[in-house]
């Protein structure tokens, strides 16, 4: 059993693309605060194959993006489909289903931007006015790293763009180590917290196939399956201000020239599956 004082290990699988580990705290009645955790609300009194019960589940949208999150939650449904035999002891199925035709109306995104714009190799191709690139960072430079981490692989300086430049509760200056005139140096520039949409999202469908451990208490996997509809709003009544862009990467890119915007998003199957590390 892999376990720590904090808790025991998970491991996630499938949409997700990669596996990475975090800490499962369970708890009495297997209740978690942490949104993105799996809380049962397990009743007070013992259940039985076919039992239902209700409770609510923490949640939240695109975190990252919000300064002053609000702690959202959902209502959910219970049902214990069946009690099974396993190999160290009782398996507890359980189905849990999230509902809510609004899950949040009127979330305030904000964004990160520093007036620049990159292609593929980190050249910067544009400095825009009006922000603290103009006039630190120039036409031609060439990023090769971010607030002291420098650009390994593909794929990773527009990685270290969106974590130290997009999210806006990072720190407001970002450190740019740039190629220029054949020199390396260490630029710094303080980047700008832009208001940029107003969301909604509504009609979230969430099925959650769960095998529980009766004896030791703890979560063995974890199916999901979502749905969901989400519209974006300009603050203003202009275009959304998608301004940077980190070689064709921008976290709202696809908002660009639009006023507005939604989508329904839809796992069609399995999102994603949890297993326990054994």
């Amino acid at each position: 059993m892999s376990k720590d004082e904090n808790g025991y290990l998970i491991q996630f699988s499938g949409v997700l693309n990669e596996l990475f580990s975090g800490s499962l705290i369970v708890t009495e009645r297997h209740n978690s605060n942490h949104p993105g955790y799996i809380s049962l609300n397990f009743p007070d009194d013992p259940v039985e194959p076919g039992a239902e019960w209700s409770g609510e589940v923490p949640w939240y949208y695109e975190n990252h993006y919000v300064l002053d999150p609000t702690e959202y939650h959902l209502p959910a449904s219970y049902k214990l489909l069946s009690v099974e035999q396993g190999e160290n002891g009782r398996y507890a199925i359980i189905e849990q289903r999230i509902e809510a035709d609004v899950a949040v109306d009127g979330l305030v995104f904000y964004v990160g931007q520093v007036g620049v714009r990159w292609d593929r190799e980190g050249k910067i191709t544009e400095v825009y006015p009006g922000y603290d690139a103009c006039g630190n960072l120039k036409v031609g430079d060439v990023v090769v790293g971010i607030n002291g981490q420098r650009v390994e692989a593909e794929g990773e300086l527009s990685a270290l763009a969106e974590e130290y430049i997009q999210h806006p509760k990072q720190n407001k200056v970002v450190t740019f180590t740039v190629l220029r005139d054949g020199e390396e140096c260490d630029i710094e520039v303080e980047k700008s917290i832009d208001e940029f949409a107003v969301v909604k999202v509504y009609n979230k469908r969430d099925v959650i196939k769960i095998t529980y451990d009766i004896e030791r208490g703890i979560l063995l996997s974890v199916e999901v399956s979502s749905s969901y509809d989400v519209a974006y709003a300009s603050p203003t009544a202009g275009p959304f201000p998608a301004v940077d862009d980190y070689g064709g990467f921008h976290k709202f890119g696809y908002l660009s020239g639009k006023t507005a915007y939604q989508e329904h998003l839809d796992s069609n199957g399995i999102a994603w599956t949890l297993s326990l590390i054994e």
